[in-house]
């Protein structure tokens, strides 16, 4: 060990992805694509070997199976729903958080290959499946911070107290899911044109001065 270097650099160096990592990473990717492009139920072992350009023995020893690699990517959108969250307690107006946050997610399904994933698990939310349920469950995660933060300013009067957060959230959120759709059909729109628009609507929605 080289006794020059910082302790920092231990530290950055410990939290560096391993090979195993970058290789379980690289797995996802391409089931992330295999799953845009067929469906949870659609895609098979077969393709996402074929995407990520592996053997099935190779394959196997990240993720034995399908299910366990659906489970890893609804485990990566919990993660991603947590930071989510976590934007939404950030500095400045609820007005400002809630469009940075909303921006931030648009930017993420951008991907061409693996935008349409997001399709794939509205899908599965609405459907009784173990799946399904999982999606679900990471959405109604959401959706109690959001409604926590709403309920907090209208007790602080930044936003007008007789709106339903309830119906608020469920505007809001369609919103966000139709911009994903819509953009997914319009891939050459300028995603950052939409940020002031956006920041009109919720202004509206939330009856914010």
């Amino acid at each position: 060990m080289n006794s020059s270097l910082p302790v920092d650099s231990y530290a950055s160096a410990a939290t560096l992805p391993t090979a195993h990592d970058q290789r379980r990473m690289h797995v996802l990717a391409a089931a992330r694509t295999c799953f845009a492009r067929s469906g949870f139920h659609g895609a098979s072992m077969q393709q996402i070997c074929a995407e990520a350009q592996m053997s099935p023995g190779a394959l196997y020893r990240y993720y034995p199976s399908k299910e366990a690699i659906i489970e890893a990517i609804a485990e990566e959108e919990r993660i991603d729903a947590a930071a989510c969250v976590a934007a939404l307690h950030g500095e400045g107006s609820l007005v400002d958080r809630i469009t940075a946050v909303g921006m931030e997610y648009l930017r993420q399904t951008l991907d061409p290959d693996t935008g349409g994933l997001m399709v794939e698990i509205w899908s599965e939310s609405i459907r009784n499946t173990a799946l399904g349920q999982r999606f679900h469950e990471i959405e109604a995660e959401v959706r109690r911070a959001f409604h926590a933060a709403l309920l907090r300013a209208q007790e602080d009067g930044e936003i007008d107290p007789g709106i339903d957060i309830d119906v608020v959230l469920t505007v809001l959120f369609a919103i966000g899911d139709g911009l994903v759709m819509r953009l997914q059909i319009e891939d050459d729109a300028d995603i950052e044109t939409i940020e002031p628009y956006l920041r009109r609507v919720i202004k509206g929605l939330l009856g914010a001065p």
